[in-house]
C-alpha cells in the first residue's frame, strides 16, 4: 500500500472529515485540470516557453499581478539598485513565475528520466553520508528556481526515504492527483498538520529519512515566528525546521536550485547545522536565512516575490 498523509491508516475517514461532500464542481475542475495537463504532454518545449513568455507580459503589464508587491519587496531588499535595475529583476522574476508554472504542468507526464536530466542533483553523497550512519536528517529549501522538480529528481539518489509535507488542496480529486504525480519516485507526502508525528513514528521505527521542508515563506501567527535579519530586514521567519531540527537532534542541510539555463536546473546541497544539539533557538533559523540571502543575490529573479513575504512586523 502506498504511504499516505503521514502513514496514517485511516486516511480515508480524516479525509471524509476534511471533505464532507464531493461537490460537483470539484470534479468539473478536476477533469479540466487533467484535460489541461494532458494538452501539455504533446507541448514542446519551445512552445511551452512561448507561451510562458506571453503569460509573463500579461500578469506584468497587463493585469499587474501583485506589482506592487514585487516592487515593494524588491526596492526594501536592493535599496541599492537603481529603478532601471529593479525594474529588470521584476521583469525576470515574472517570467520564472510562468515558466515554473507551466513546467509544473509539463512534469505531471514528463518521463521522470527527461526531468532528472533537465534537473540533476549534483551532490547527493553529503546527505547520504548521514544516512548510511542511520541519522536522519531535514533538508530545508524555497520557492527558488523550479522545486517542483526537484521532488522528482531527489528521491531516488537518497540511501533512506525521501519525505515532505503538503498542504491539502481544497478539490479533494486534485488534491490526490498531484500528490499522486509527486509519489512517483518514491517520495512520502505527510500533511503538514503530522509532520512531527510522522518523524517520531518513524524514529520509533528506526527509518532513516530525508524530510524535505520548504522554509521561506511568512509564519500565519507572530506567536511562535522566529524574527531574524533576512535581506536587510527583519523578517518573522517559521520556525519549523529550528524546533524540528534541535527536537530530533537532525542535522539540518539546505538545497539550492540553481538555473543553469532556461528549462535546466542543478541542485546542490549544502550544510546549514551538523550539529543541531549544540545549537540554541532560532539558530538555525538564521543561519537559513542567511544561506538563502546568498542565494538569492546570486539570482534574485528566481525567487518568488510575488509573495506577501513582509506583511508581518514585529
Amino acid at each position: 500500500m502506498r504511504e499516505r498523509a503521514g502513514e496514517n491508516t485511516d486516511w480515508t475517514e480524516e479525509s471524509t472529515t476534511l471533505y464532507p461532500t464531493f461537490a460537483p464542481m470539484n470534479r468539473v475542475g478536476y477533469f479540466f485540470t487533467r484535460l489541461v495537463v494532458e494538452m501539455f504532454r504533446f507541448m514542446p518545449f519551445w512552445l511551452l516557453y512561448r507561451l510562458s513568455d506571453g503569460l509573463a507580459f500579461l500578469l506584468h503589464r497587463v493585469v499587474g499581478y501583485r506589482r506592487q508587491v514585487v516592487w515593494d519587496n524588491l526596492r526594501r531588499s536592493f535599496p541599492e539598485k537603481t529603478d532601471t535595475e529593479i525594474a529588470e529583476i521584476a521583469r525576470k522574476s515574472y517570467r520564472n513565475l510562468t515558466d515554473v508554472m507551466l513546467e509544473a504542468l509539463k512534469s505531471y507526464t514528463l518521463p521522470v528520466p527527461e526531468i532528472s536530466r533537465r534537473c540533476p542533483v549534483r551532490n547527493p553523497e553529503l546527505i547520504n553520508q548521514y544516512l548510511d550512519r542511520g541519522q536522519s536528517v531535514i533538508l530545508s529549501g524555497a520557492h527558488y528556481g523550479n522545486w517542483e522538480y526537484t521532488g522528482i529528481t531527489m528521491p531516488p539518489l537518497f540511501h533512506g526515504t525521501a519525505v515532505t509535507a503538503f498542504k491539502a488542496i481544497a478539490n479533494p480529486y486534485m488534491d490526490a492527483y498531484v500528490n499522486q504525480t509527486r509519489e512517483r519516485t518514491g517520495m512520502v507526502m505527510v500533511s503538514m498538520d503530522d509532520t512531527f508525528g510522522a518523524m517520531r513514528r518513524r524514529e520509533q521505527e528506526g527509518l532513516p529519512s530525508v524530510y524535505i521542508l520548504l522554509a521561506d515563506q511568512s509564519p500565519s501567527n507572530r506567536k511562535g515566528a522566529h524574527w531574524v535579519t533576512f535581506l536587510g530586514q527583519d523578517t518573522a521567519s517559521l520556525p519549523g525546521v529550528d524546533v524540528l531540527a534541535r527536537r530530533f537532534k537532525f542535522p539540518v542541510l539546505f538545497y539550492e536550485v540553481r538555473r543553469v539555463r532556461r528549462g535546466f536546473y542543478e541542485v546542490v546541497f549544502s550544510e546549514i547545522c551538523p550539529d543541531p544539539a549544540a545549537a540554541t533557538e532560532a539558530s538555525i533559523t538564521r543561519a537559513f536565512a542567511q544561506t538563502l540571502e546568498t542565494v538569492i543575490q546570486k539570482q534574485p529573479e528566481n525567487w518568488l516575490w510575488s509573495h506577501k513575504r513582509w506583511k508581518m512586523t514585529r
